[in-house]
């Protein structure tokens, strides 16, 4: 008989070989309530596609059901931990039954997103009613985007008191932003709202007390006036509100949120200039501000000391922007992306001077003039793409580098006025160059581009 220490031993033995190799297979009880909800789905499959609807999901006893499609175990319990559906062609848009979920208990994220022909629309379930996710007491993360979901399903989300991560994106909502709905949702540190046609007032956001992640990109919320009730969100690290037709100057209160890691303003109607508090934003590292209505003198000085920025994205809609381009200040960021189209640039900003580690340019649609800036491409070796079409640029010189670039890919020089003949080191200097739009005028360009084209 083993003694006591011996039974200690072989347990542990046993549960760190769990831990290490994973369990043969998830339980008893998750096989058979896996194979029921593949039965449902079949179900509302359209029938050419069965045989494509989780084929890993099988009755044979001896398949490993943690590896199955869209699965993931918990390596010691055995029990599911993650699950994704996949992509399924439906018959018709279809409500998800709910109660199918209610056996995996250790089910942490559920993705129920969707790119297939027809769409979840609804939920429900015959046993729970509402109260239906409360059963999933660890689940944390709750993906529902891209399906046909309309506002209905919030009584069911409101009782998903254990998530912290939501996303809604690209659904069929409308009305106004449902955040009272969502109200015992205490823990959300990421909501994702875009693209499902929201409007009407956002006060109520500021309960959201532990929001990070706030996106509300493509709605239509420029009805609600100012902005700055965001600005009461201190802990939030990104925030997108591009494409909801903002009106107005950006307001000064954006510079106290002194978490923001990324802050997308762009695609709406925007004015005036950039607020000096934006200095304060020292964790930024991504800054969009296209596709807004900005007019007059446009400083850039508040970037100065941002040292985190790694993207920065500007242009105007209004071709009466001038952009500081003689700032004297110097740059203690490194941008990976600059992308300045639509700016009215006469003249580069003298921050690219600084720059040695930009991955993408774009100058394009600008009235930049004389030779083309290939010390861009002296100055960066990690350079990818560089667009500069639509300027005045006359002279394209290609000047012996310190290295070859060779993970640059796309030059595009097209609508200037760019004669001669393309320099001859070109293929030399950029050897994987897979893509050139130019003019017909430059010598040669004709014979690269189909030798590109080939490539």
């Amino acid at each position: 008989m083993l003694s006591t220490p011996q039974v200690c031993h072989m347990i542990w033995v046993m549960l760190l070989l769990g831990q290490l190799h994973g369990y043969k297979s998830c339980i008893q009880k998750e096989r058979k309530a896996l194979l029921e909800l593949k039965t449902y789905l079949l179900s509302i499959s359209e029938e050419e596609v069965a045989d494509d609807v989780l084929p890993t999901w099988t009755n044979d006893t001896k398949s490993n059901c943690c590896r199955w499609e869209g699965l993931k175990c918990n390596q010691t319990s055995g029990r599911i931990i993650e699950f994704s559906i996949g992509e399924t062609h439906f018959k018709e848009s279809s409500l998800f039954n709910l109660s199918l979920m209610h056996p995996f208990e250790e089910l942490r994220s559920l993705n129920l997103s969707w790119d297939g022909s027809y769409l979840f629309n609804g939920l429900f379930d015959d046993v729970e009613g509402y109260e239906s996710l409360r059963r999933l007491r660890k689940l944390e993360i709750l993906d529902l985007s891209y399906n046909a979901f309309s506002n209905s399903i919030f009584p069911f989300l409101n009782a998903a008191t254990s998530i912290t991560t939501l996303s809604l994106r690209s659904n069929y909502m409308g009305g106004p932003l449902p955040i009272k709905e969502l109200k015992n949702l205490t823990n959300l540190e990421l909501l994702d709202l875009s693209g499902s046609g929201y409007n009407g007032s956002i006060p109520e956001l500021k309960n959201l007390k532990n929001l990070e992640v706030l996106g509300l990109a493509w709605n239509h919320l420029g009805d609600l006036g100012p902005i700055e009730v965001f600005c009461e969100m201190k802990n939030l690290r990104e925030l997108y509100l591009d494409g909801n037709i903002f009106l107005g100057q950006l307001p000064l209160c954006l510079g106290s949120l002194k978490n923001l890691r990324v802050l997308d303003l762009s695609s709406n109607q925007f004015t005036g200039n950039m607020p000096s508090s934006f200095s304060s934003l020292e964790s930024l590292e991504y800054l969009s501000l296209a596709d807004n209505d900005f007019t007059g003198f446009f400083l850039l000085d508040p970037l100065a000391n941002l040292t985190k920025l790694k993207v920065f994205k500007l242009s105007s809609t209004s071709d009466m922007v001038q952009i500081d381009t003689e700032g004297t200040w110097q740059p203690k960021f490194q941008l990976r992306v600059a992308a300045l189209p639509f700016c009215s640039l006469e003249k580069i900003p003298n921050f690219f001077v600084y720059q040695k580690n930009l991955r993408l340019v774009d100058l394009s649609n600008n009235r930049l003039s004389g030779d083309i800036p290939t010390w861009l491409l002296g100055n960066n070796p990690e350079l990818e793409f560089l667009d500069l079409k639509n300027n005045s640029f006359t002279i394209f010189q290609m000047h012996t580098l310190v290295h070859k670039l060779h993970k640059f890919q796309v030059l595009d020089i097209s609508a200037n006025d760019i004669g001669g003949v393309l320099p001859d080191n070109l293929g030399h200097m950029l050897p994987n160059l897979v893509h050139m739009n130019g003019s017909d005028k430059i010598m040669g360009f004709k014979e690269i581009f189909h030798l590109l084209w080939v490539r």
